[in-house]
C-alpha cells in the first residue's frame, strides 16, 4: 500500500511500497502451491495483485505449475550430467522427487 507523506515545502510525496526478493519467492512458491494472486495478496500483507501480476509474467509462472515441464527440465538435467541434488537445487523441488521423475522418465521410454 501507498503511503503519502506531505513534506515541510508542502509538496506531496508518494512513498511507494518496496518489495524484497523474498517476497517474490514466497509468492512463487504459494502460487506453485495453487493459490490464486488474490489470496497471495492477503499473505503477503496485501501486496497489490498487479504486481503480483507483474511477477508472475516476469518469471513465467505459469511454466512452473506444468509437472511435465518440470519432469523434462529434470531428465535434460540429469543428461546432462547433473546430480539428483543438483536438480533439486535448480528446480526447487525435492532430492525424492527429482529421482521419481527420473524413474518415470526411463520407464516411459522403455516402453
Amino acid at each position: 500500500m501507498e503511503k503519502i507523506k506531505v513534506k515541510k515545502s508542502g509538496k506531496v510525496v508518494i512513498q511507494r511500497n518496496k518489495y524484497t526478493i523474498e517476497h517474490r519467492e514466497k509468492a512463487r512458491k504459494y502460487y506453485i502451491m495453487g493459490l490464486n494472486l488474490h489470496e497471495i495478496s492477503k499473505l503477503l500483507d496485501d501486496c497489490p495483485v498487479r504486481t503480483l501480476e507483474k511477477w508472475q509474467q516476469a518469471e513465467k509462472w505459469t511454466d512452473l505449475k506444468q509437472p511435465e515441464s518440470i519432469k523434462k527440465k529434470a531428465l535434460e538435467l540429469s543428461e546432462a550430467g547433473k546430480s539428483y541434488n543438483e536438480i533439486a537445487k535448480i528446480l526447487e523441488i525435492s532430492r525424492t522427487t527429482v529421482w521419481r521423475y527420473l524413474i518415470e522418465a526411463k520407464e516411459s521410454r522403455n516402453s
